[in-house]
């Protein structure tokens, strides 16, 4: 793994207008080509987090930087999947994906539009390509925003809960996707939110615990790539780590409302 750093955050604070700081004097680094999960209860920042690092929010204070440059706004060397979609209700799926690819990779439309094909295929979308987000279920235009974010060129994937409207069967698929292409395939640095603690487990190789705007706990997930699920939920090193992550969700569990 590359030592240096593809996303530091050096005591970032961020309050929305009418209420009590969602993030409070944060820090984190993460690695390029690490994959790292955040947990935390609703409400405790993880979403905010990751706007912030988008550049789609900016900190009242402290500072961020992308690959060791500060960071201003958004840019194309991160993707983000939000938990609502973000699609364009304007465009098919296919649309949507070839958009990302066009702006990223600086490809021909007609080009774009081939490949978009590609990456649907890979989230069981092809056959439904050409429907517009309207048309689509929930867990369809999920699985839509996740190939567009898969198919641009960035260095940086951004996820907000990304499989939590798939049902069990396209999550796990979608998990061992992700987790392939960006450990062996692309080596992709990854920042994944969650609340899922077997999800955080399987992913991550550290996981971050958030409460009250902070991190407060970090945690190396021991186990190395490529990951089968059903071999890690076995072992005793997943009951030790799955129930001390699980204390803390109980011992945080009134952090969310003292912070709101």
């Amino acid at each position: 793994m590359d030592e240096r750093y593809a996303i530091e955050a050096d005591d970032i604070s961020f309050s929305y207008v009418t209420e009590s700081p969602a993030i409070r004097g944060l820090s984190l680094r993460v690695r390029r080509g690490e994959f790292v999960c955040v947990l935390g209860h609703s409400g405790c920042g993880k979403s905010t987090l990751l706007s912030l690092l988008m550049g789609l929010l900016e900190p009242s204070s402290g500072s961020i930087k992308i690959e060791g440059e500060p960071m201003r706004g958004p840019a194309t060397d991160r993707a983000i999947v939000f938990q609502d979609y973000s699609l364009f209700p304007w465009m098919t799926a296919r649309q949507n994906v070839a958009f990302g690819i066009e702006h990223s990779r600086g490809l021909a439309k007609k080009a774009a539009l081939e490949r978009a094909d590609g990456y649907l295929a890979q989230v069981g979308l092809y056959e439904s390509r050409g429907k517009y987000p309207h048309q689509l279920s929930g867990g369809m235009r999920q699985r839509a925003a996740i190939a567009r974010a898969l198919a641009m060129d960035s260095a940086i994937w951004l996820f907000d809960e990304p499989f939590s409207a798939l049902d069990p069967q396209m999550r796990g698929s979608l998990q061992a996707l992700v987790m392939e292409l960006a450990k062996t395939e692309r080596h992709r640095t990854v920042l994944f939110v969650t609340h899922n603690v077997d999800e955080a487990v399987l992913l991550g190789e550290r996981i971050l615990f958030m409460a009250g705007g902070r991190i407060c706990r970090e945690a190396a997930v021991p186990f190395d790539y490529p990951r089968a699920k059903n071999e890690i939920l076995r072992t005793p090193e997943y009951f030790s780590l799955a129930n001390s992550l699980a204390e803390l969700f109980y011992e945080t569990r009134g952090e969310t409302e003292r912070a709101g």
